[in-house]
This record gives structure tokens, sequence and C-alpha cells, in this order.
């Protein structure tokens, strides 16, 4: 072995453990980097998730949605929020985005169009997520924010109130006094803002008020000048019950139902047909007012009489609730089914039935869930398309 061949040797033994430990420093280097680069990745995705989402959910996906996309721009997917081009990735100033996000100039920011502009710290957030390359995760789509909270107001059982302790004697200055406890509520409020009471109404006054009240007709002659020397004390009481027995009464008050329930002897529409069997259902309406129906039985006939109240003629004239409104003749007879023109009516038909029944029994909006989640009332669209 000569010696060239011997420190060749030498030399490899001893840089053999230099370039292990470079070996080991290098990889510890990229390991680092790499924890350094997933750790940066899992922040931006937390922003995206925790902080962009909830953002995006509640003040854009009304307008900007993959069906209603507002300005050719969608916010629901990745492949809508890159066809935009509203967003450079990893470049904010450049990012359209921001742009109507934030205030120009001093002016309001251009969106939300309708709303309040969103909060510093919103705009922050989706600056943040920008920066740091907009990652969007594979496969995700921001959808409607899901209803679990119903406890809302509209909801809640009704309470009787505590009636006003208003004694008479402060009143005592006044001719008009607390005959009943709707009238402590108004003298209460009426203190409450500074006012008083007006005097009460001379008899001849008062049978007029009443009577167009109750039956929309002016009272006679005759029956005015009975009211106003009736020496009765009773005399207004009589005279109210006279006109709720009267049959006016239920084609008065009556008519307001019919408005609610969207009653018309014809079709509407385009053709407007006349409506032959329509008559049976304001009928029903007049009488159930007349007879002093209960409101919950007059609610149930209308909406289930014939399972509720089988073989009972008002289980069935109450359904006329059902298909009272408008109804497309030539969307449902002259156009087939199979076009589009013709499940558009279908369509209509239905969200109508639905919309006017919780409209009315639940005074509250359902036909926004058609397209989305409700935002003010606590309906999905799979609560609207169940019903």
């Amino acid at each position: 072995m000569t010696q060239r061949t011997l420190a060749v040797r030498r030399l490899g033994t001893l840089a053999r453990p230099r370039l292990m430990q470079h070996a080991r420093s290098s990889a510890l280097v990229h390991a680092v980097l790499l924890a350094l680069f997933l750790n940066l990745s899992a922040q931006a995705e937390d922003v995206f998730r925790d902080r962009v989402v909830p953002v995006i959910q509640k003040r854009c996906l009304s307008c900007h949605n993959s069906v209603d996309h507002k300005g050719g721009f969608a916010l629901q997917s990745a492949n809508e929020l890159s066809k935009s081009g509203f967003v450079e990735s990893g470049k904010p100033k450049e990012s359209h985005l921001l742009t109507v996000l934030k205030s120009q100039d001093g002016k309001r920011a251009a969106m939300p169009k309708n709303g309040e502009p969103l909060k510093a710290e919103e705009v922050a957030a989706i600056e943040q997520w920008i920066a740091g390359g907009a990652k969007w995760p594979d496969g995700f789509r921001i959808e409607d924010p899901v209803v679990t909270n119903t406890d809302w107001w509209s909801f809640k059982a009704v309470v009787r109130p505590r009636v006003p302790n208003i004694l008479k004697s402060e009143l005592s200055n006044l001719k008009s006094q607390i005959s009943n406890p709707i009238d402590a509520f108004v003298v209460a409020k009426q203190r409450e803002q500074g006012l008083s009471m007006s005097l009460e109404a001379d008899r001849r006054t008062l049978i007029r008020r009443v009577t167009y009240d109750l039956t929309g007709l002016p009272p006679t002659p005759e029956e005015v000048d009975e009211f106003v020397n009736d020496p009765d004390p009773t005399a207004y009481e009589r005279l109210v019950d006279r006109l709720l027995a009267s049959p006016h009464y239920g084609e008065r008050w009556g008519r307001h139902w019919l408005d609610v329930a969207r009653y018309a002897d014809t079709c509407g529409y385009d053709k407007d047909k006349l409506r032959p069997n329509a008559w049976p259902y304001r009928d029903y309406v007049i009488r159930s007012f007349n007879e002093d129906k209960p409101y919950a039985r007059f609610v149930e006939e209308q909406i289930a009489g014939d399972v509720l109240y089988p073989g009972t003629p008002d289980g069935i004239l109450g359904l006329g609730f059902i298909a009272a409104g408008p109804w497309d003749f030539i969307g449902h007879v002259e156009v087939l089914e199979t076009k589009i023109d013709g499940k558009i009516a279908r369509h209509n038909d239905r969200d109508e039935m639905v919309t006017a029944t919780l409209n009315t029994f639940c005074s509250v909006t359902i036909q926004c869930a058609q397209c989305h989640n409700h935002k003010f009332d606590p309906f999905t669209q799979q609560h609207y398309y169940g019903l």
C-alpha cells in the first residue's frame, strides 16, 4: 500500500464523521423548515375557517353565491373565487375584494351594498388570509350557516302582563275614567309620554263609530235616536251585542281574513279566469265569524280539515284556504308540465301555498328559504322544501 493510498484512506476516515454531521444538520434544517411551513399553512387554514368563512357566510353569501352571483362574483368555492379575479394570492393591496370592503377616500365601503360595513377586525382577517396566500382547503365549500338556535322571541308563549295599578283618585280631574283593563294600559302609557285622555264621546258619535267599526255600515236615524235617548246605563253594551249578532258583522270582518287568505273570485295571472266555485269558502269565513267559531278550530279546518274533521262540511270548505291564491291557468293547463314554464308554474303554486300558510298562521316569512337558509327566522332550505 502506497503512502498516497494510505493518506486517502485516512482522509476518508476523518471526513466521514464530518459528512455525517453535515448531513444530520441539513436534515434538521429541512425538518425545521417543513414544520414551520406546515405550521404556517395550518395557521392560514385556521384563519380561513375560523375568521374568514363566518364573515363570508354572514355578510357576503346572500348575494355572492353559486346561484345568485351578483356582479358576476361568487364566494362559495375556490373555483368561483379564482374565476372572479377579485383576489390576488399573497397580494392584499392588489386584491379587488379588499378594495370594495375598505373605505376609499373617506367614503363608505362599497360592500356590503345593503348593510353596515364590515368591522375592522373582519377586514383584517380577510387581509391576513390573502397575505398568507389565500389558501382554500381542497374540496371545501362555504355553505349557508345552519340554523341551530330556535329560541326566538317570536316563538315564545304570550304572557299575560300585569295590569297597571292606577288609582281612580289620580284621574279625578278627567271626565273619563278607567272602566276596564285596556283603559289602564292606555292611561299608563299616556302618563309615561306626558299625554292625557281625550274626553268621552257623546252617544251620537259613539253609535256611529261602533256601528261603522263592527258592520261597516252607518246606523239608521231611528237607531241613533233610540240609543241617544236610552236611559239604561248598559245601553252601550246592549248596542255592541246587537251589532255582533248582525250578519253584517261577519261580512265586515270576514273581509279582512279573506285578504289574508288572498281570496279572489278570479284566478289572476294573464287570463284571470272566473272561479265559479270560490264563493263557498267566502261564505264559510263569513259564517265562522258570525258563529264566533273558536280560532283554534278555524285554523285546523283550513289547514287539515279533511283529516281532523272528516265528514263535516266545514272540514272540507275550510280547505279553500289552501287553494285561494292566484293560479296560473296558462302554466298549469296550456303548457305541458314537462316544459320549463310548466315546472315553474308548479313550483310557484306550491310556494304560494307554503308561504301563505306560514305567513298567515305563524306570522313568519319562509319564502326566502327557497334559495338559502333564512337570515331572520330559524328556517332552513330543508324546512321549506319539507313543507
